[in-house]
């Protein structure tokens, strides 16, 4: 089994450039990073995790996710994506560092992975907007396990780490790129019309949100999704998840409570972040996921973005927002008292985004007075009526969050 593996940035420079080594001990599930002399020494070198890995000489160690730094894990295939891996490779990877190699180019962001330290395969897509009929034809063959052709598998090849298990994979057109995701056969609704309408609302709201379109086909509808990580097929910003920030292999009622929640992410986004102002991005994409019924607000749905260009940290533009249940237990911390969607617990750590309660006060009421139209907002960007009628049992009613 690979136990090392050398890490590259892409899109640094006009190839990628190598910034540091991977090692992991498989026996004691630890690993261990260390920055290159060489990226140390270069002039735009920055740390991949100010937190976890931080820009030194030194060795930074880890048992996080068996060992693998979770910067790292952003970059590589998620579950999706390594569904893809085994049913292409007749080697299949044995380890996370395997997979890292495998998928290498795969993920979301400018990490790349290489056996040698001298170079790696940059990032590459040659999927288009003319190759969607084959994509949506092997989509559904992957997912029963049946025979398709090899060069059709390959299409998917070129995944995602966002996205979670959903079919997907990444299209280019012109000088942009799209993380094309697609509806599932076993989907009660229209998942890819209902993203898209949730992400247009959000959208009214003061905060960035990546731009979504539907393309309507005869063999489905699929979601695009424009990368903000990727300007004329080439990345322009390195990832880093809040799941990686967090790094937290036990999850329970006080770390939701203090540093795997919401505040948290906005704690960090006031100290590293370029725009503070980004922390009220934030609390009005948390309000949202709770009276929208968002629950799927995991750690790998929330990032940072390093932007090569201006050498700073900001939060990304949400993605992947929609509703997913109406259990008002959400995927990270939301304020005292964990996980739980309601008023009070919006309110109880306010202040940790730079709000003083009366603003945040003001932010739940605008959110409310949006999300209260959910319906007719929905209906206007084509979503079904039957769809809506099967959201009713899932979205939160806004009446229940007066305050």
């Amino acid at each position: 089994m690979t136990s090392k593996a050398y890490v590259f940035i892409d899109g640094l420079e006009n190839s990628p450039i190598v910034c540091g080594v991977i090692q992991i001990d498989e026996a004691c599930k630890q690993g261990q990073f260390r920055y290159g002399k060489s990226y140390l020494s270069h002039p735009k070198a920055f740390a991949l995790d100010p937190i976890h890995l931080p820009l030194n000489e030194q060795q930074h160690n880890t048992q996080f996710n068996q060992g693998l730094f979770g910067v790292l894990a952003d970059a590589g295939a998620d579950s999706w994506g390594k569904k893809v891996i085994l049913s292409l490779h007749k080697t299949k990877p044995k380890n996370a560092l395997e997979f890292l190699l495998a998928g290498s180019g795969m993920g979301v962001g400018a990490l790349v992975f290489s056996l040698s330290s001298k170079q790696s395969k940059p990032k590459f897509n040659k999927n288009t907007l003319g190759d969607l009929s084959i994509l949506l034809q092997a989509k559904d063959a992957i997912l029963a396990d049946q025979d398709i052709p090899p060069e059709a598998k390959r299409a998917f090849e070129y995944g995602s780490s966002m996205g979670g298990a959903r079919p997907k994979t990444i299209i280019q057109d012109a000088d942009k790129a799209y993380l094309a995701k697609f509806n599932h056969p076993n989907d009660l609704i229209n998942i890819v019309k209902v993203e898209h309408a949730t992400m247009r609302m959000l959208n009214e709201l003061p905060c960035r949100v990546a731009n979504t379109q539907v393309l309507p086909t005869p063999a489905g509808d699929t979601l695009l999704v424009e990368r903000f990580d990727l300007q004329k097929g080439k990345p322009c910003c390195h990832y880093l998840s809040a799941n990686s920030l967090f790094s937290q292999n036990i999850v329970n009622s006080a770390v939701l409570r203090t540093t795997y929640n919401y505040g948290h992410l906005a704690e960090f986004i006031m100290t590293y972040g370029a725009e503070p102002s980004d922390a009220h991005d934030l609390y009005y994409c948390m309000i949202f996921n709770v009276l929208m019924g968002n629950t799927d607000d995991h750690a790998r749905n929330h990032a940072l973005l390093y932007p090569f260009a201006h050498a700073h940290w900001r939060l990304s533009p949400a993605f992947d927002v929609l509703p997913i249940n109406n259990s008002a237990q959400h995927g990270i911390g939301i304020g005292n008292s964990g996980r739980q969607g309601d008023i009070d617990n919006l309110l109880s750590q306010s202040l940790r985004f730079g709000l003083k309660p009366f603003k945040a006060r003001k932010m739940i009421e605008e959110v409310r007075q949006l999300t209260q139209q959910w319906q007719a907002y929905f209906s206007q960007h084509g979503v079904s009526t039957g769809d809506i009628e099967r959201l009713k049992a899932i979205v939160p009613n806004a009446h229940d969050f007066k305050l």
